[in-house]
């Protein structure tokens, strides 16, 4: 079983022939997918185009502009301010077996009522933060989240900005036995390695595997275990999930493994989820 845990219903994918082409072409069974962060007339060109070569955007100086580019404060303003959760609603009961929904919350905008509501009545099985498009402190807004996660037994994806919200997320999932956290991108690993590894509810996703050199995903195989190595692509974007899925396959480990990072981690951890445990594919 492949599982893409990390993926965008809109731009490129606002196509639903297109995308369930890319999701039959690499072999996916299904997805873990959260709202588009733009709406249509925003989306910049660069992703809007179906078939940049992965080499180039995994360049330097590609993922420096793209860097940049997603902490301007005047490009900020295309990012929509409430990401349309409701629309990945629509789309799961639409592809009830390739699409799970994970609701993406903006703290500073929403309480956890809203999200709570999509767990229970849109069999939600993850919830995210991003401290780049949604800056929030980690306190008591994002405490909430955290504690809603940690009650339902639903992962959280974080998109971190810097180290230190590493530390501080450590230190409460220290009071919070259930939650699990997926650092998005494997963000500040080779820096925080030793730490992150001492708590075995962080998992690491790898995508978007353009991004990511052989040499980095091997050493967090190697440091934190294939047990928590998972697989995502951070579609529709630059590289296909055809490639992403390649790479995996590629890597010069067991077979055991590579059937964990592509599926089996990720499956695991959403069916913790309390009023799913009925529930055998997602």
């Amino acid at each position: 079983m492949i599982v893409d845990d990390h993926m965008h219903l809109g731009g490129l994918f606002k196509d639903t022939d297109y995308f369930i082409r890319c999701l039959d072409e690499a072999g996916i069974d299904f997805v873990l997918a959260t709202p588009y962060m733009f709406e249509d007339k925003d989306i910049p060109w660069i992703l809007k185009r179906k078939n940049i070569p992965p080499w180039l955007a995994g360049t330097k100086i590609a993922m420096h502009l793209t860097s940049k580019v997603m902490k301007n404060k005047r490009f900020g303003k295309r990012y929509i301010n409430i990401p349309p959760n409701a629309y990945v609603a629509e789309m799961a009961r639409k592809y009830p077996e390739r699409i799970c929904g994970v609701y993406w919350v903006n703290p500073n905008l929403e309480g956890i009522k809203e999200a709570e509501q999509y767990l229970i009545r849109h069999d939600f099985v993850a919830l995210k933060l991003h401290q780049v498009l949604y800056p929030c402190e980690f306190s008591q807004k994002n405490l909430e989240i955290f504690n809603l996660a940690n009650e339902y037994r639903v992962p959280v994806f974080v998109h971190t900005s810097c180290k230190q919200e590493v530390k501080i997320m450590s230190k409460h999932m220290e009071k919070r036995p259930n939650l699990n956290v997926i650092l998005a991108h494997m963000n500040y690993f080779e820096e925080m390695a030793e730490e992150i590894t001492q708590f075995p509810n962080i998992h690491l996703d790898i995508s978007p595997l353009y991004a990511q050199k052989d040499s980095k995903i091997l050493a967090a195989i190697e440091k934190a275990g294939a047990d928590r190595v998972i697989f995502g692509t951070d579609s529709p974007c630059p590289g296909t999930q055809k490639y992403a899925v390649e790479r995996v396959k590629r890597l010069d480990i067991p077979e055991e493994d590579k059937n964990k990072i592509l599926g089996e981690n990720i499956v695991k951890l959403i069916n913790q989820r309390v009023t799913l445990q009925d529930r055998k594919s997602c």
